[in-house]
């Protein structure tokens, strides 16, 4: 834009853009059909506005390109302001017709979505109609079949009862048959046959046939039953020997379990141990010799031979599953046991010798039977706590163990073999207690050899009674074992121990038996806490509190104490001459020592 003043062609072209200005006042801005080009072909204000490539730098150039045009800047304000105002009532006026159609045409989506709501609302209630009417046909169609199905199952279910109770009226009436011809194997077969048969009738109880034929069976079974006990009690003499013909007794046995179970084994192997054990009673009577304890293994030998003549003759006559052996020999326990109990009770002299030998040959005893019949001890898996199961080693299945059978009896009595040994080690002791000390003297020994005859008694008697039983008589023998220990200590260590006087002429002798004192008194007393391990580990597990030796732990540490004081008096006993006269040197006149 040009500083210098105007010149008349320069205000030629200001009085043309004022009569542009006023050509365009007169006109409004924005309204289509208006001036379309400015002066040399250059687009219109209106259009420019219109245009998406609006530039307002440009837009105001072209307005105003020089300081001649600025005149009509008031002007082109006001142009301005029109063409908003009509601009902004233009887009009022759309905006209305817009909403205005908008809200008809709502209104026309909110009444077709009603009309297809309707239809499809008819549609829905048209198949549920149709569904109901499926569904009936459907119940009337299935409701024939199951009609049909429960008439076949009927049918089936009655053919099947009719001829299974045909089978057994036949079965019934060919064991009345079989009974009646003493045919014991088939009869078995036949009862197990019939049991299963009149298993299917246990609802038909109201029916007076049936129940008139269950009696009828069961009649059959109690007569067959009754009928082969007899077939077996014929068997046997009085004196409990074979004189039946074995195979036929074994179809009895057989038949007679069938009919009416374990029940009636058990009747069978009752009848034949009483049979057996019949010349047992009669032989080993209470009072006769040949009872007493030390006659035991002729019990013992007796049985050996029955179950021996069992194993060659009678064993054929029952089932092995039966195990009568077995029950023979438990009866004969029970028997003997009860008979040793009395024998025992009324005799006041027992002797331990006796006593002893008559345990051992019964745990013996004991042992045999339970290898004989396969018996064994199983742990619980994972629970090491728990007592010792006992089952049979062929099948698994449990057992009862023999041990404990008969020496059992004789628990109450080992009071009797505790005194016996509380006798020989009291006995023991008096005779270490009267020998002295220098016959025990032995160079090549560092304790007295009275301590190790003891403690090896000890062991010896330990070891017997564990073998006779690990109960109460164990904790009564330790509390023996503690007792003399402390008797050893007190009688023998201590009543030992010399005095000695300055004037003894064996002094270092009797302190050379003290230090053996001492010695033997520490040997005891370290053994005595592997003696005590010992007896815990061997002794049954509801009395290992009960074992205590610190009484004879005490007494021990008390003679080596007493032992140890000795000493010291002794050797400065000893001593004192020595001393005293080291008193009488005159140390002053002395030069050299």
């Amino acid at each position: 834009m040009s500083t210098a003043p105007p010149t008349r062609s320069s205000a030629s072209r200001s009085s043309a853009s004022r009569s542009a200005a006023t050509t365009n006042t007169s006109t409004p801005s924005g309204v289509k059909g208006t001036r379309t080009t400015g002066p040399a072909g250059t687009p219109s204000p209106t259009v420019q506005l219109d245009s998406a490539e609006f530039a307002t730098g440009h837009y105001v150039d072209r307005l105003f390109p020089d300081d001649a045009s600025l005149e009509g800047v008031d002007v082109a304000a006001e142009n301005l302001r029109r063409r908003l105002q009509v601009v902004t009532q233009d887009i009022r006026q759309l905006l209305r017709a817009q909403s205005n159609d908008n809200n008809k045409q709502q209104a026309q989506s909110l009444e077709a979505t009603k009309a297809a709501i309707g239809e499809l609302y008819t549609r829905i209630s048209e198949m549920k109609a149709k569904a109901r009417t499926s569904e009936r046909m459907v119940l009337d169609i299935t409701q024939d079949i199951k009609s049909l199905d429960s008439a076949k199952r009927n049918l089936t279910h009655t053919t099947t009862t009719m001829k299974r109770l045909q089978m057994l009226i036949g079965a019934v009436g060919q064991l009345r048959h079989l009974k009646e011809q003493s045919k014991y194997y088939e009869a078995s077969q036949l009862l197990l046959a019939i049991g299963g048969l009149r298993e299917g009738f246990a609802g038909f109880g109201r029916v007076r046939q049936i129940a008139a034929l269950h009696e009828s069976a069961d009649g059959l079974q109690r007569g067959l039953a009754s009928q082969a006990f007899q077939e077996v009690e014929r068997g046997f003499d009085s004196q409990g020997m074979l004189v039946g013909d074995a195979r036929v007794m074994r179809d009895a046995c057989l038949c007679a379990q069938a009919s009416l179970g374990d029940e009636q084994r058990d009747k069978f192997v009752a009848f034949y141990c009483d049979l057996q054990l019949r010349a047992y009673s009669a032989i080993f009577q209470i009072n006769d010799d040949v009872s007493q304890l030390e006659n035991i293994s002729r019990r013992y030998a007796w049985l050996r031979r029955i179950l021996r003549n069992y194993s060659d003759d009678h064993a054929a006559v029952f089932p092995e599953q039966w195990r009568v052996g077995e029950a023979l020999s438990r009866r004969f326990s029970e028997a003997t046991r009860d008979q040793l109990g009395e024998i025992m009770a009324t005799r006041e002299d027992i002797s331990v010798e006796h006593l002893m030998s008559a345990l051992a040959d019964t745990l013996a005893f004991e042992a045999q039977c339970n290898k004989k019949f396969a018996i064994v001890a199983k742990s619980p898996a994972g629970d090491q706590s728990s007592s010792e199961l006992h089952v049979y080693e062929d099948s698994g299945e449990p057992a009862v163990t023999f041990t404990g059978a008969i020496s059992c009896a004789f628990e109450p009595y080992m009071s009797i073999f505790i005194r016996g040994e509380r006798a020989k080690f009291d006995e023991m002791i008096r005779k270490f207690q009267r020998e002295p000390v220098s016959i025990d003297n032995d160079p090549s020994l560092s304790v007295l050899a009275s301590s190790t005859d003891l403690l090896y008694q000890f062991r010896e008697s330990l070891r017997q009674c564990a073998s006779l039983s690990t109960g109460q008589p164990m904790v009564d023998l330790s509390q023996v074992f503690s007792q003399c220990l402390c008797n050893y200590a007190r009688d023998v260590l201590v009543h030992k121990l010399p005095r000695i006087t300055s004037s003894s002429t064996t002094a270092l002798d009797d302190l050379k038996n003290i230090c053996l004192i001492v010695n033997t008194a520490d040997y005891c007393a370290s053994v005595v806490g592997q003696l005590e391990q010992k007896v815990v580990e061997k002794v049954g597990s509801e009395f290992k509190d009960k074992v205590s030796f610190t009484a004879c732990r005490d007494a021990l540490l008390t003679s080596i104490n007493t032992s140890i004081r000795a000493l010291v008096a002794g050797v400065e006993t000893m001593c004192e001459p020595a001393f005293a006269a080291l008193t009488q040197v005159p140390w002053q006149s002395l030069q050299m020592v």
